[in-house]
């Protein structure tokens, strides 16, 4: 799973999340140098933090880094550093502490059009071994999982894992993810033509599973996971259960929060709302738009979030945050709502902060000064 190194290196901390005592306050300019022991510093590079950042009161909220053109995706690396993709086709690197590497570390040869580009991003599980990253992105001849290896600073392609999927200039979807079977997920949408997500012969409208050996050169087959999607961009596995639950984007309103299921078919185009009849019922439906996106479950311990799934929105301008007991959805609340424009993603970083990737250049947006952002969110002490 793509946090399991992280998990494993920082549970003992727990006890120390209790112990964080400076009352928080939101800002949005990076954080000052003497901000106390409220929040864990990043780490510089080969460091691990020592302390989860956790806050007394409400969570705070600081600028990590800014002048990103549209991010899509962020991932950490081992070293504390990490990975964004913008979608023209860059990944940008950020130090441990959010300064950005003038030059990209890749740049992809992408069909931008629409909502494509360059989009996901995932680490192998044996990254610190093979040094693998993959990469998932729109061409004018159809979506492309492509592996590469970083080396000297650089990412270098590699190989060619999986194509054959059909592009379009929306519901692309474009979220990978590693699970914890080791296995590479991979969500795909309908690319704008909604009978596909039926069609057993097409790969869009799907979640598709990949083997170790399928992406990493060995064999060809590619597992459908799941069926009947319109266009997921998110989802994780619930620490403890391992319940994959993925967000949607319904057609005009129903958004959906779903837990994804082995076989199942989730009904798009042939139903939406509450009632799937036959097909697999949604947890949450948004009546009302909110453009859900990219998702993490707080999985470190030590802050009244933990065990909770939050929610990227874009056209909702926040940040969900839902509580599950089961199934039952306990808690549906809505985090920053307006106070930072269009949000495409939220990932829980090995200092146990929150990062939330801003998509305000997006043309759908309204930029400030300083977009596009990457927000470093301090979640609130136990």
């Amino acid at each position: 799973m793509r946090r399991r190194a992280s998990i494993a290196a920082l549970a003992t901390l727990a006890g120390l999340a209790g112990l964080l005592t400076t009352q928080a306050v939101e800002v949005l300019a990076p954080a000052s140098p003497d901000a106390g022991a409220a929040q864990a510093a990043a780490p510089t590079a080969g460091e691990r933090p020592t302390a989860l950042a956790r806050t007394k009161g409400e969570a705070r909220v600081e600028t990590f880094t800014s002048g990103l053109e549209i991010p899509w995706e962020i991932v950490f690396l081992p070293d504390g550093r990490a990975l964004v993709t913008e979608r023209p086709g860059r990944v940008r690197m950020l130090s441990a502490d959010g300064a950005l590497q003038p030059e990209p570390v890749a740049r992809i040869d992408v069909s931008a059009r629409g909502e494509g580009g360059l989009l996901g991003l995932a680490l192998d599980p044996r990254y610190e071994r093979n040094h693998f990253v993959y990469s998932y992105y729109t061409t004018s001849s159809g979506m492309k999982l492509v592996r590469y290896r970083f080396r000297g600073g650089r990412l270098r392609r590699d190989a060619l894992v999986l194509d054959g999927i059909r592009a379009g200039e929306i519901h692309d979807s474009g979220r990978i993810h590693f699970g914890p079977d080791d296995r590479l997920y991979v969500a795909t949408g309908d690319a704008g033509e909604a009978d596909l997500a039926q069609d057993r012969d097409s790969l869009n409208g799907k979640f598709l599973r990949l083997s170790p050996r399928k992406y990493h050169g060995r064999d060809v087959k590619t597992d459908f996971y799941t069926r009947g999607h319109r266009n997921p961009q998110g989802f994780d596995w619930q620490p403890g259960s391992d319940r994959l639950i993925a967000t949607e984007h319904g057609p005009v309103g129903d958004d959906e929060i779903n837990q994804i299921k082995d076989g199942r078919n989730y009904g798009w185009p042939k139903v939406s709302g509450e009632d799937h009849g036959r097909f697999t019922d949604p947890l949450v439906v948004y009546e009302q738009s909110i453009a859900p996106s990219g998702a993490t479950f707080v999985s470190l311990p030590g802050s009244k979030w933990t065990g909770d799934y939050l929610v990227a929105a874009l056209a909702g301008r926040q940040i969900r945050r839902l509580s599950f007991d089961g199934r039952r959805v306990t808690r549906n609340k809505a985090l920053f709502e307006g106070r930072f424009g269009r949000v495409r993603t939220v990932v829980e970083g090995p200092d146990g902060a929150l990062y939330a990737l801003t998509s305000n250049r997006d043309g759908r947006g309204s930029p400030s000064a300083g977009d596009d952002r990457v927000l470093r969110i301090v979640p609130p002490a136990r």
